[in-house]
């Protein structure tokens, strides 16, 4: 950046500003609601199902609003969008307060659901300003003389404004200086959420305080109005004597506003009541939600929206997963986990584009793509051996392990002949693993191969891994690899507490028509290799595509298998679900779950980002 009379902003041609704050300002927003929810002990599932929905509204609103009555005509006619691909906030805060008002109350929530939306949205407001400010929409009037005005490069909205209004020669350096309307937006958000908690001791009536913030971002919002150019306006264009469109609806929005504070006030009880919903409606809900969006196709949401609605409805699948374990009956667990594995399906295939190619077929075979993930997972350990002479079974007590690891893994692919693509990585593997005995106990720990009696109370061990790895694939009918993990790899074996895991094998064999159908088989691939070794045979498909993949199937996990050549155990396979889902030409979200719905369990997320192709020079 330069200073001189005025700031000249980074351009945002070639970057991704308005994607990287957009999608930080839901993961602020998101923390804060996560937060409060803890602090007034609201139960997980309903909480997370109403903010999915809040989620959806708020970004199909910042859409819908946006559109003429030619394209609203078209939507009721036909059923799809064809509106500009523009956003308001005022759509998306239409849409969130539509969303809590239709839930709350079926997912057992007062209206002090509207004041926990209160903080969060002016915060997460302000952090997607900044995205705003850097690329530069909705951008302010000229303002020459302004000393803390900012400038454009070329090719931004606001110079090929001032350029087509006659304003600017088209290879001038920068756009003329203009109002920073977007910071005086963020501005006001934060203010708002200053005083938001500097009262937050004070006992209001359930619903004021969200409703008294919706009067202060409207009287805000209605005088910065004034500062900002009619060509970055969304809602509506022109002037409407001497007022914008959106001023007009502003003006609107007050008294009714007003009508409602006048209402809240009347009611004196503070905000905190909810009311425990019935089971099956954050489950009936979920599934709307997916239909809706499964519904809406692709043109509805960016590559950044798909990653935020659909990481949040995974969220919330897998506690639904939790609460289907809780439930008692006969069921057997894969019948159990069949529901929620068919609404995942559909989560990660409904959205799912077919990424751009390159142009060359030695192109798309020649990239280097960087991950990074983490996964958690717990199992259940014996103390000793539990079968003594003649195979007679006895008791031995038992104790938890409660694994975390996160990861980093750089690979590059290379064409190897017509059709083969070979590609050679490392990933680095890193956590934690917390034992938890049942009672204090003493076993026999391995020091090298020399078990020594040890007394333990739980405690914590490091899990640190270097894994290399070779691959080679064919785009229809073959994946083959090999690799290992060096290392503190996993606490792994069933009946010798302590006896670490140091080298481990990797392995991968996928074999078929695989845009359509084809047989999965692996060992300790990849973060799976670590904390709890695991082995894996299934079905995938890709749907017809190349890139978005669903695997199903069966797997293994070595804390209830991994034994001596003598010995035997009781282990079972367990059922697991793991998807490929393009979000976007080179961004990729890779999540895996499985689970026996008892004590073993395993969730892994990782997103991968893979480099433009760059041919050889």
């Amino acid at each position: 950046m330069s200073l001189g009379l005025h700031l000249l902003l980074p351009t945002p041609v070639g970057h991704y500003y308005y994607d990287v704050f957009y999608l930080l300002g839901f993961g602020v927003a998101g923390a804060l609601l996560l937060l409060a929810a803890k602090q007034r002990q609201y139960a997980w599932r309903p909480w997370l199902v109403l903010m999915a929905g809040a989620q959806l509204l708020l970004i199909l609103g910042t859409k819908l609003i946006a559109g003429s009555v030619a394209d609203w005509h078209h939507l009721v006619a036909l059923g799809s969008w064809t509106g500009p691909d523009h956003r308001s906030i005022l759509g998306g805060l239409l849409g969130a307060i539509l969303a809590v008002s239709v839930l709350r109350r079926w997912l057992g929530f007062g209206r002090g659901a509207y004041d926990m939306l209160a903080l969060p949205l002016m915060v997460g407001l302000a952090v997607q300003g900044v995205g705003c400010l850097l690329t530069g929409c909705c951008f302010g009037t000229v303002a020459p003389t302004l000393p803390f005005s900012v400038a454009y490069a070329p090719g931004t909205l606001p110079f090929l404004t001032h350029v087509s209004g006659g304003l600017l020669e088209a290879s001038a350096p920068r756009s003329l200086p203009v109002h920073p309307a977007q910071l005086y937006q963020i501005i006001l958000c934060l203010s708002i959420a200053v005083g938001l908690l500097a009262t937050r001791k004070q006992q209001w009536p359930a619903g004021w305080r969200f409703t008294l913030v919706l009067v202060v971002y409207v009287l805000g919002r209605f005088g910065f109005e004034f500062w900002r150019d009619v060509a970055g306006d969304v809602v509506g264009t022109g002037l409407w004597g001497y007022l914008k469109p959106v001023q007009w609806g502003l003006l609107l929005a007050l008294p009714v506003l007003g009508s409602w504070l006048i209402y809240q006030k009347k009611t004196t009880a503070p905000a905190t009541h909810t009311s425990q919903p019935a089971s099956w409606r954050p489950m009936l809900t979920v599934a709307g939600l997916l239909l809706l969006t499964a519904a809406l196709g692709p043109q509805w949401l960016t590559w950044s929206e798909r990653g935020v609605v659909q990481s949040l409805l995974l969220v919330v699948l897998v506690l639904e997963a939790n609460y289907l374990r809780q439930l008692r009956g006969r069921a057997n667990p894969v019948a159990k986990l069949a529901a929620v594995l068919g609404c995942v399906a559909m989560l990660t295939m409904s959205q799912a584009p077919a990424p751009q190619e390159p142009s060359t077929q030695d192109e798309q075979r020649r990239y280097t793509t960087v991950s990074m993930g983490g996964s958690a997972g717990s199992m259940r350990q014996l103390y000793d051996y539990p079968y003594g002479c003649s195979g007679t079974r006895y008791a031995v007590p038992t104790y938890r392990q409660h694994y975390q690891i996160g990861t980093l893994d750089v690979a590059r692919s290379q064409p190897l002949g017509r059709h083969l693509t070979v590609t050679y990585g490392a990933a680095l593997h890193l956590g934690q693993t917390r034992f938890l005995p049942d009672q204090d106990s003493t076993f026999m720990a391995y020091a090298g191969s020399s078990p020594v009696p040890t007394f333990t109370y739980g405690g914590k061990r490091q899990l640190l891994t270097v894994n290399p790895y070779l691959e080679f694939a064919h785009p229809k009918y073959l994946r083959l690899g090999l690799g290992a993990h060096f290392g503190t790899a996993a606490y792994d074996f069933p009946y010798s507490p302590g006896k670490r895991n140091n080298v481990r094998l990797q392995f991968l064999l996928e074999g078929g028509y695989m845009p359509y159908v084809f047989l999965h088989i692996s060992l300790n691939q990849g973060a799976r290799g670590v904390g709890d070794g695991t082995s894996m045979i299934g079905l995938g498909s890709g749907f017809g595509h190349k890139h978005p993949r669903l695997l199903t199937g069966l797997a293994l996990v070595n804390s209830e298998s991994n034994v001596g050549l003598f010995e035997r155990s009781s282990s079972s396979y367990i059922p697991f679900l793991q998807g490929n889902i393009p979000i976007s030409a080179h961004w990729e979200l890779l999540p895996y779950a499985a689970t026996n719905f008892k004590h073993v369990n395993q969730l892994r997320l990782q997103v991968r980002y893979r480099l433009p192709a760059v041919a050889d020079r």
